[in-house]
């Protein structure tokens, strides 16, 4: 690690911070169905940091600096663990002002980094409670698809839901059961 101590404080380490969140950050959008859901689908904003055991201290930088968020272990993978911060509110207030300053002028990640903005202030302005918006907003997460990653459903899928849910959950009884 770098000469400087682990504090948030300290310019220097925000930077480093900022470099984790280059190589080991990913911003995304989930979209998960369920029936109860006005238009069948919803989507939220996260924010993500992996990290091998040996930098939890890294991690709980991150937890400290945004004063939220959780670090948990990898599911399936005992050794890293992944910080992760949910919800517009919190990327608005924490993430976004963070990334502005220590992670933009330095990423190759600008265009994701766009596109995830745009979707977390639509949906700061209530723009996902609109049918017509929320699909364009579902259509630019989709976007968002990391490489070698692929979602659970096409977004031909989402779209059938979101242009009748009732149909859809209807005709696939599968979904009633598990909607996520």
């Amino acid at each position: 690690m770098l000469n400087t101590k682990r504090d948030i404080k300290n310019t220097n380490y925000l930077y480093y911070l900022g470099g984790f969140v280059e190589g080991e950050g990913s911003i995304s959008v989930s979209v998960t169905i369920h029936k109860d859901f006005k238009y069948g689908v919803n989507i939220q904003p996260i924010f993500n940091v992996t990290q091998h055991k040996n930098g939890l201290a890294i991690l709980n930088s991150f937890k400290e600096l945004f004063n939220a968020g959780s670090v948990l272990q990898k599911s399936g993978s005992p050794d890293i663990y992944v910080y992760t911060l949910k919800g517009y509110k919190q990327i608005i207030k924490s993430v976004i002002p963070f990334l502005e300053i220590y992670f933009c002028p330095f990423t190759c990640k600008m265009e994701e980094y766009s596109i995830f903005k745009d979707v977390v202030f639509q949906s700061s302005f209530g723009k996902q409670k609109d049918k017509e918006t929320l699909i364009e907003l579902v259509k630019l997460s989709y976007k968002l698809t990391g490489k070698g990653k692929t979602r659970k459903r096409e977004l031909s899928e989402i779209l059938e839901i979101l242009e009748d849910k009732h149909t859809y959950f209807n005709k696939n009884p599968i979904n009633k059961i598990n909607n996520n």
